[in-house]
């Protein structure tokens, strides 16, 4: 198949994932038009996913594509946001139809997931890699950063963190298995939560509602941590044994190598039952390990000597 066939490949195969009512003109032209409501305000974020770093060598093209789409998505409901649409960048150094069709199950099943829709992109011949760009929209003036909290708040995060550094541990052996398989394990099989990160659109109320500050987890929880105080004088004290690990986590490497993409938040300690009954309702796993510091000391307990083991993941 030439570029523009396999162009034609990837929309036949993501559906009503490709389409939407704002969406004016959408894949297939030199570019998308959408339209915008006026009271809100555009969030936009890009990531790149890196054969070999972000996902196994030679993953199957379904488990890619998902993965990379609740990659993006995290970020955009982070920030309190509803994830509304995807531009993709395929590179791929050969026209591998059945990987390529693959691909686009995956990405049409994550944009089900997100209920979110691919509004255009580009394929190249390349080093195999996926850029994607995530645009969601929030309410104007409401959107939340990850650098704000304050004295006091509470500290939460949804999920079990650990399945990464486990899942890294046995990939080596790992026989690879297809999309439907693996969506029904991720509760229970550490290698199906890596690769299938979970999309938390249902707690995007809550973020906007509740959170003081947030962020979602792609580089350790110490390093995100850090990222909810950094620029101001504050620190935090995390109870160690509340964070939710997966059976046989570490915490050391929770701390430094996690990319669950869960979300992680403050919130002022008076909306604590508010942030319960929103977990409840979406179904959504949601743990209290600590709180934020009037002070800059950064305190674990009982292990108080991690402080020098949060430094998180770093491409350089």
């Amino acid at each position: 198949m030439n570029e523009v066939e396999l162009i034609h490949l990837i929309l036949d195969r993501l559906g009503t994932a490709g389409r939407d009512a704002q969406l004016k003109i959408g894949p297939g032209d030199d570019a998308a038009v959408v339209a915008w409501e006026p009271e809100q305000e555009m969030v936009v974020s890009t990531d790149v996913c890196l054969d070999g770093v972000h996902v196994p060598r030679d993953c199957p093209g379904d488990l890619v594509g998902y993965r990379t789409v609740a990659m993006s998505v995290s970020d955009i409901v982070a920030m309190g946001a509803v994830p509304r649409y995807l531009t993709i960048a395929l590179t791929i150094d050969q026209a591998d139809v059945d990987w390529i069709a693959a691909f686009a199950d995956g990405v049409r099943d994550g944009c089900t997931d997100a209920n979110t829709t691919v509004i255009g992109g580009n394929l190249a011949k390349g080093v195999k890699q996926i850029a994607v760009t995530a645009i969601g929209s929030v309410p104007r003036g409401q959107a939340i950063l990850r650098n704000t909290a304050e004295p006091e708040d509470d500290i939460w995060v949804t999920g079990k963190l650990g399945a990464t550094s486990l899942a890294l541990q046995t990939m080596t052996t790992w026989s690879p298995r297809g999309l439907s398989d693996l969506k029904r394990l991720t509760s229970t099989d550490v290698i199906a939560r890596y690769l299938l990160p979970p999309i938390r659109t249902r707690f995007v109320d809550c973020v906007r509602e509740c959170a003081s500050a947030c962020t979602d987890i792609s580089d350790g929880l110490g390093f995100e941590l850090t990222q909810l105080v950094s620029g101001s004088s504050y620190g935090y004290r995390v109870e160690s044994r509340e964070i939710p690990l997966w059976p046989s986590a570490e915490l050391e490497e929770v701390l430094t190598q996690d990319d669950s993409y869960e979300i992680l938040l403050t919130s002022a300690n008076d909306k604590r039952e508010m942030v319960l009954n929103y977990a409840q309702s979406s179904d959504i796993p949601i743990s209290l390990i600590g709180k934020v510091l009037s002070t800059s000391d950064r305190i674990f307990i009982p292990d108080h000597d991690v402080i020098s083991r949060t430094t998180g993941y770093s491409h350089f």
